[in-house]
């Protein structure tokens, strides 16, 4: 139908910001101009879109909008927005491809924040990555290609984040050469990024600045000229 189409339109509009904001286009043109004059003129930018489908019960664009937040509040390293969207993303699963990414996101974020808090306060969010966790193990042994990498780096960030560092190290490693064979580059640079953390945090600093390089080189290629920047701007 001609509101379905709309919808979808609408929706394409919040994946096309998703993409401005990655490589950092600095165009004021806004992805929902394409949409104007439907709906009465109330969808004017990514805000009136969330709004318009909680309020009509679209929950797939609600997800959509949810996921993309929580995308790239993580790769920008706004680790609390990440939390927030993740946690009001699971509210509702409509879509089961999208549901394995935010178990992906999640997981990362989780294991993040387990490594700035005390024991007690730390648990629930070894609870989340522990989750994720469990979830990537099943779907990894159904598809190998697509999520083995994906694992890989939460079983590092996990180790990280409990202090078995040798064990961290290991799978970081196999995370970039998995990442690096299956031909998901931007998922190379996350691994080699957060490989450089790791190494900065045990006082590495050649491996750090070897993994960060190697991060930037892989989001040169992804075409994200917003994270280079990110990177260039920290100095690294």
């Amino acid at each position: 139908t001609k509101f379905a189409q709309v919808h979808g339109n609408l929706s394409n509009s919040s994946h096309h910001l998703l993409i401005l904001k990655l490589i950092g286009s600095n165009s004021t043109k806004n992805p929902f101009e394409a949409s104007k004059g439907v709906l009465n003129e109330e969808i004017r930018n990514e805000d009136d879109l969330l709004q318009h489908a909680v309020s009509t019960g679209a929950f797939g664009i609600v997800q959509s909008i949810r996921f993309n937040r929580l995308f790239l509040a993580y790769w920008f390293k706004r680790y609390e927005e990440a939390a927030e969207m993740a946690a009001l993303y699971k509210t509702r699963t409509v879509m089961p491809l999208t549901d394995i990414y935010h178990a992906f996101y999640e997981g990362l974020t989780a294991f993040h924040f387990a490594r700035k808090f005390s024991k007690d306060d730390s648990e629930k969010w070894f609870q989340l990555g522990g989750k994720s966790l469990s979830c990537f193990k099943t779907w990894a042994m159904h598809s190998t290609w697509n999520w083995s990498n994906k694992l890989l780096l939460l079983e590092a960030e996990y180790y990280f984040s409990i202090g078995e560092m040798e064990k961290a190290e290991e799978k970081y490693e196999l995370a970039i050469l998995s990442a690096r064979r299956h031909r998901f580059v931007h998922e190379e640079g996350l691994a080699n990024e957060l490989s450089s953390a790791f190494h900065t945090a045990n006082s590495n600093i050649d491996k750090a600045k070897s993994c960060i390089s190697e991060a930037r080189t892989c989001y040169e290629k992804w075409g994200a000229a917003a994270l280079v920047e990110l990177i260039d701007s920290h100095g690294n």
